[in-house]
């Protein structure tokens, strides 16, 4: 099989489906099996998963996955799942690929503006501030936004951000 020709992949047809790294793994905890989208879920379905079906169809799935390493460290036959997830990143960031939209380009050179610099870094912490507490009071949420808050509430922002926190409490840490 094409997973068998690929020295840095081959280590994942190991996998004795013992759910060692999905008991382990905190994304699996809080997204649940169904994220994953097939059947092979967790972080052994992360690696098995676009190397079965293919970068272009599950190429996000090693995307999935914070790279902690616990999935790594309780693997009984010693997968090594995050350099697994590593290469499969690589290869789907680096191979051609339908995956890398116009709209994730826009994405990221619009983020890449907005955390510029300091002033523009502020302006942007205090709209998201300001907006998912308005978000809130909305009936729904458009796009894929929509789908995920029918049954999840947005995140709180959590409290003061550093750049706050540093401006009240420098004084305990100069010399």
């Amino acid at each position: 099989s094409k997973v068998l020709l690929d020295p840095a992949a081959r280590a994942a047809l190991y996998c004795i489906r013992c759910g060692a790294c999905i008991n382990n793994c905190p994304v699996y905890r809080h997204a649940g099996g169904w994220a994953y989208g097939w059947v092979y879920p967790g972080p052994i379905g992360s690696i098995l998963t676009p190397q079965l079906l293919g970068l272009k169809t599950a190429g996000k799935l090693p995307f999935a996955s914070s790279l902690c390493g616990a999935c790594g460290e309780v693997c009984p036959v010693k997968i090594d799942i995050p350099h697994q997830l590593v290469h499969l990143r690589y290869r789907a960031v680096n191979e051609p690929s339908p995956m890398r939209s116009w709209t994730e380009r826009l994405t990221w050179v619009g983020f890449a503006f907005m955390m510029g610099g300091p002033l523009r870094y502020k302006l942007t912490m205090t709209g998201v501030r300001i907006g998912v507490r308005l978000a809130r009071f909305l009936p729904w949420h458009p796009g894929k936004l929509g789908a995920w808050t029918r049954g999840r509430e947005l995140p709180e922002v959590p409290g003061p951000d550093f750049r706050h926190w540093w401006q009240k409490n420098k004084h305990n840490y100069e010399k």
